[in-house]
């Protein structure tokens, strides 16, 4: 027979791993990356807002506007229709999901939900995550790599055409945002924060300036 003792015993391990279980389950959740699937959400998303009420009677005209958005995808989203089983003469496909999206897309799912079902059947449909775009204006250039650089450049259609050195992409971009150098502001004898200019605006000219007053930065 059971004492008090083991009753009230086995009812705080009880308790315990239940307390166990609760954190484990809101870890995973805490862990959870907020990019995931964002691929895919977006993809879907965009097919799903050209789909007419029409079009969504059928599966095969779904499957249609589909593949016309995929014809003319590029970078992750053309990824994601290679996934998708929605490819082109030159990549191909992946596998046969497209049916299983089509008929969702019938039923009204939403792309949220429908990636969720599509992962567990194919886990690199979530997989796919958009590049960070860097923060140009905020980030010291001269530290990224000639790569990335490029990249920026593409991004931002900045011509490339001569460029080679690492510093000679640095100056394209500077000059496509307006960015001065640190060096270039504190020369300039119109800014107040300038070598020249400092001792005549004072304390009161750069409050003025924060208002947007005469001296200018």
């Amino acid at each position: 027979a059971w004492t008090n003792s083991s009753r009230t015993n086995a009812s705080v391990m009880r308790v315990l791993l239940l307390l166990a279980f609760v954190c484990a389950v809101l870890g995973r959740e805490a862990k959870k990356d907020p990019r995931e699937c964002e691929v895919c959400i977006s993809t879907l998303a965009e097919i799903d807002n050209l789909l007419t009420v029409e079009q969504r009677k059928d599966n095969e005209k779904i499957e249609g506007v589909m593949q016309d958005y995929c014809d003319k995808s590029k970078g992750k989203e053309k990824t994601m229709c290679y996934y998708m089983g929605v490819g082109d003469k030159e990549m191909g496909t992946a596998g046969g999901v497209k049916r299983d999206i089509s008929s969702s897309f019938a039923r009204g799912i939403n792309s949220k939900r429908l990636c969720a079902r599509l992962k567990k059947k194919d886990a690199q449909m979530c997989e796919l995550r958009y590049e960070k775009k860097i923060d140009v204006k905020n980030t010291d250039l001269k530290k990224l790599r000639v790569k990335e650089l490029r990249k920026i450049c593409e991004d931002e259609g900045i011509s490339t055409v001569g460029l080679a050195e690492k510093d000679e992409f640095v100056n394209k971009i500077k000059t496509h945002f307006g960015i001065k150098d640190d060096f270039d502001v504190a020369m300039n004898p119109m800014s107040c924060y300038s070598f020249y200019n400092f001792a005549r605006c004072g304390i009161q000219e750069l409050d003025r300036r924060l208002i947007g007053d005469s001296c200018i930065a």
